[in-house]
């Protein structure tokens, strides 16, 4: 059976955030449905317990300089291995840039998949990036959102078959018996509007949890700062809904990818606060779309927060979008046994 290799910077135990959450649930799922896989990911320590226990094989890369380098990095542990049978997932389109000669001799096959920073900062799409999409047999947005972006840089044009937005490969949690207060999962930013939830909070009178971030704890605020992922689901089953409300740049630039924390809530039954900036809205599912997060409709908000019905729909959703099985899925589709 075609092996699977997924190429990744961010990976588990040392890493947290979505695009590490994304490869490890990817790995998991394909190798559930029983595709070989092998995930090449940046070496942070000593990391043998965890690559032992992890049921894809890990093959850890060492360099320097990872973010100018991490393609060269790549190349020199992935390209003398690669044969016309490999399926090369990679998480972000500069693991690629070394790659692609080696890919090119070999015949194996390459999607590239795309989840926020890595396109939404940019106003036009460097030599590098485009030379990756050209070569690329499939591209693997993982919202409507960044699809787009990919047209506004010039990349692709509508209805170029290689684009597929690809569902995320979350697990199912156990569902949630909610809590009180709110969660916001976000790195400490500027574009991440993390004083937007804490002042929705705060207007609401309600408590709120903050993970990722380390604002001073006070006025009903707690503020873990960076969490493992088990710690993660553990702070988001204990609330009422989860928030995000992201912005963009003076020169709006900078939309968030999707917003993987909101769906992964959903799947515990914990419903969804956004705002329709970047992919958010797509990760909502049936959560409540503020017009105006700077002055939000509060009655609506606590409307929400009292529905009994929200959770079971954002669980609901998230079964019927999203998902491991549907994601391999989609991936043999777009790049089937050859």
């Amino acid at each position: 059976m075609n092996p699977w290799i997924v190429l990744t910077q961010d990976f588990p135990p040392g890493f947290v955030g979505g695009i590490a959450s994304w490869v490890e649930d990817l790995a998991v799922a394909l190798t559930d449905q029983g595709q070989p896989t092998t995930v090449y990911a940046r070496r942070t320590g000593d990391t043998s317990d965890f690559d032992q226990r992890f049921p894809a094989a890990v093959h850890r890369c060492w360099g320097r300089s990872w973010r100018r380098w991490q393609g060269l990095w790549m190349r020199l542990a992935v390209g003398r291995r690669l044969s016309n049978q490999d399926r090369i997932i990679a998480a972000t389109w500069r693991l690629a840039t070394h790659l692609l000669p080696s890919i090119s001799r070999s015949g194996a096959r390459l999607a590239v998949a795309f989840h926020g920073s890595d396109l939404t900062r940019l106003t036009e799409a460097p030599a590098e990036l485009q030379r990756v999409v050209g070569a690329a047999d499939v591209l693997l947005p993982v919202s409507g959102f960044l699809a787009d972006e990919l047209k506004r840089l010039g990349l692709v044009e509508d209805g170029d078959p290689r684009v597929h937005i690809l569902p995320m490969p979350v697990r199912n949690q156990p569902s949630a018996t909610p809590g009180t207060g709110l969660v916001c999962v976000a790195r400490p930013t500027p574009l991440k509007g993390i004083e937007r939830a804490v002042a929705i909070a705060q207007a609401l009178a309600c408590p709120i949890t903050l993970v990722g971030a380390d604002t001073p704890n006070g006025d009903g605020i707690h503020a873990l700062g960076q969490q493992t992922r088990e710690q993660t689901r553990a702070a988001i089953a204990q609330s009422t809904a989860i928030v995000l409300l992201p912005r963009v740049d003076e020169h709006g630039r900078g939309g968030e990818g999707l917003g993987l924390a909101l769906i992964e809530a959903a799947t515990m039954g914990i419903p969804a606060i956004g705002c329709a900036t970047g992919g958010v809205p797509e990760a909502i599912g049936p959560g409540l779309l503020l017009a105006d997060p700077d002055a939000p409709d509060l009655d609506a908000i606590r409307a929400f927060l009292a529905d009994p019905t929200a959770g079971q729909r954002a669980r609901e959703w998230a079964t019927a979008q999203h998902g491991g099985q549907r994601t391999v899925n989609l991936l043999r589709e777009v790049l089937p046994c050859v």
